[in-house]
Order: C-alpha cells, then sequence, then structure tokens
C-alpha cells in the first residue's frame, strides 16, 4: 500500500515538475542577458565539466559534502548524528531518526555552493572593498554549482539506499523539483535584477495548471473513446 501511495504522490508532482520546469526555462533562456556578470557563473561550471571530463572525478570532496549535507538535514530536524565518517571507498552518517529531507538533502542541496555564498557574503559585510572580485566569486560559484550537478547525476547512477526511504520514482521526482528549487534560489540571491522568485512561482503554477487541464482532457477523450468501443 505505501508503494501505490508513494507512486500516486510522484504521479500528482509530474505536473508541478513540467510546471516549474518551463518556468526556469524562462529564466534561463535570457540568462545570457543578465548584466551581473552571469557569463562568469556559466563560465565557472564550464570549466568544472571540463575539468571531470579531461581529470578526474573528486569524490572524497563530494562524499564528505554528501555526508555532511545528511548531518546538516539531520541537525535541522532535530536529530542526533551518532556516526560520521569518510574514506575513499565511501562514506556514512548515522542519525538517532530519518524522514525525506535527511535521506535526500545531499541530492537537493549544493552544499559547497551555498556555504561559498555564505563565506563570500559574510566577508564582504565586514570588507567591503572584497565586492571587487564580484566575478571570481562567480566563477567559482558557477564551478561549485556544476560540480553538485555532475556527481549527484553521477551518485543517482548507482544503487543508493537514500532514495528507498521514499521509494526510487518519488525520490526522483523530488529530487528534480527540489534542485530547480534550489537553483533559482541561488540565482534570485546572485542576479536579483533579472531573477524574481516571485515570477518563477507564479509561471510555474500557471503552468501546472495547464499541464492539469491538459492531462484531464486527455484522459476524458481516452474514457469517452473506450466507452463507445464497449458499447458496439
Amino acid at each position: 500500500m505505501k508503494k501505490l501511495k508513494r507512486f500516486l504522490v510522484a504521479v500528482l508532482l509530474l505536473p508541478l515538475c513540467y510546471g516549474a520546469s518551463i518556468a526556469l526555462w524562462e529564466i534561463l533562456k535570457h540568462f545570457k542577458d543578465v548584466p551581473e556578470g552571469s557569463v562568469y557563473f556559466l563560465a565557472g561550471m564550464a570549466t568544472y565539466f571540463a575539468f571531470q571530463w579531461v581529470f578526474f572525478r573528486p569524490i572524497r570532496t563530494y562524499v564528505f559534502g554528501h555526508e555532511l549535507s545528511h548531518a546538516i538535514a539531520a541537525w535541522m530536524s532535530g536529530a542526533e548524528v551518532k556516526h560520521f565518517h569518510v574514506s575513499k571507498k565511501g562514506g556514512s552518517v548515522r542519525v538517532s531518526k530519518s524522514n525525506f529531507f535527511i535521506a535526500l538533502a545531499p541530492y537537493i542541496l549544493p552544499l559547497y555552493a551555498l556555504l561559498l555564498m555564505a563565506a563570500y557574503y559574510s566577508v564582504c559585510y565586514f570588507h567591503p572593498t572584497l565586492r571587487s572580485y564580484w566575478r571570481v566569486f562567480l566563477w567559482f560559484l558557477g564551478g561549485t554549482l556544476g560540480f553538485h550537478m555532475a556527481l549527484t547525476a553521477y551518485a543517482l547512477k548507482m544503487d543508493q539506499p537514500d532514495l528507498k526511504a521514499a521509494g526510487k520514482f518519488l525520490s526522483a521526482v523530488i529530487i528534480y523539483l527540489g534542485n530547480m528549487v534550489s537553483i533559482v534560489f541561488l540565482l534570485g540571491i546572485l542576479f536579483p535584477r533579472t531573477v524574481s522568485w516571485g515570477r518563477f512561482a507564479r509561471v510555474s503554477g500557471v503552468e501546472t495548471l495547464v499541464a492539469v487541464k491538459e492531462v484531464g482532457r486527455g484522459t476524458q477523450v481516452i474514457f469517452t473513446e473506450a466507452a463507445r468501443v464497449a458499447q458496439r
């Protein structure tokens, strides 16, 4: 019964995935025109992808961030972290309780990007002259986000026990939505003059309703045709 419920929840979230995807595309298709230096952000992402393709995957760095994300999510959920271990072969975290947020946090939250942003804005608050390194910061931030995207995709190809709590299908849907929200959250902070969280939410809602209506019409047509066939 739990598997059926999770499957149904995942299916019900699919129109929202469509709506959020359209809203994110509306942002990204004009992203090259963002005046605050988006080209450096994109260059940072491209640099990381090239680095991984030419050299290697920094697995240990990813594993450390992965397990740390579990631990931070556990602390935020009021759980106790009883064990934390990272090695070349992998890592593990044992907590006093678990939930969807704790299990899926590493696949959704770009931890290193968030830490880098927090460090940059904190340092600039006390030393405003460092704001002149904005383009360098964007380059590094793009690299950390590229790192998150590439290594998360790589990790999801493996048999991850984290996905078993909510089921692979529902986990995949939540991870997809969570990453889109995380990306828009970051872009809204970096480029507030051109990236609007409110517009993203509005477009997501409108397009989700469009998807629901289209699915409803399609379902109605199928049932109507099936009824006609049954009456023959």
